[in-house]
């Protein structure tokens, strides 16, 4: 496999999510019950930086998964961040339906998920294998480029989630490979970890991972 070429020397780099749910929180009971049919939004950078930024769209029919993503301004990220819809018709489909669910709907900003990311890519069916650690939550905090906004780690500091992303199946190299490591395997995203360690804080129970 090749290093994902969005690395540092030590072939990490640093993500930075600001998930977003509606007014009845659709996009988190429908993962916490399992519902075949469900997707979430969310506005992605790197590194700190606002040289790439991605408003996003993860759709999940089944066990089927598409990611649809749009390079954005800071500017419409900021207004998207204050709720400013107007900033959103340009014609972008995406956009378009994000304006309908922020206005229909109350879409807001509700959580804030940081970590870093070690990536290996290999290119039969696109195969990427992820390395998410230092898993961080802002809690409620919107402040998405404060590089000083409070985070709380969410899973203890041994713990790494792996992630493996395919097209249409994996390569048995992979599969036989992948049967051998000492893992648990979960279907729990990192925004539901990061949602419901911010509802433990709340009640006072943040050191109980």
């Amino acid at each position: 496999m090749s290093k994902d070429p969005n690395g540092d020397c030590d072939n990490r780099y640093h993500i930075r999510s600001l998930y977003f749910d509606d007014i009845h929180n659709n996009a988190y009971y429908e993962k916490l019950n399992g519902i075949k049919k469900r997707k979430k939004y969310r506005i992605r950078i790197y590194n700190h930086s606002n040289s790439v930024i991605k408003v996003e769209r993860k759709g999940k029919e089944g066990q089927y998964t598409q990611k649809e993503s749009e390079l954005i301004s800071e500017d419409l990220c900021n207004g998207l961040i204050s709720g400013n819809t107007n900033l959103l018709l340009t014609g972008s489909p995406l956009l378009s339906d994000m304006y309908i669910q922020m206005k229909t709907l109350f879409l807001k900003p509700v959580v804030l998920v940081d970590y870093i990311r070690e990536a290996y890519i290999h290119p039969v069916e696109n195969v990427r294998i992820t390395f998410d650690m230092e898993l961080k939550s802002g809690l409620y905090s919107t402040e998405l480029w404060n590089t000083r906004t409070p985070l709380l780690s969410v899973l203890e500091p041994n713990l790494i989630i792996m992630e493996v992303k395919f097209n249409k199946f994996l390569p048995s190299i992979f599969t036989t490979l992948l049967s051998g490591l000492n893992s648990e395997q979960i279907s729990i995203s990192k925004y539901i970890l990061c949602r419901k360690f911010a509802e433990r804080c709340v009640r006072g129970e943040w050191n109980e991972k």
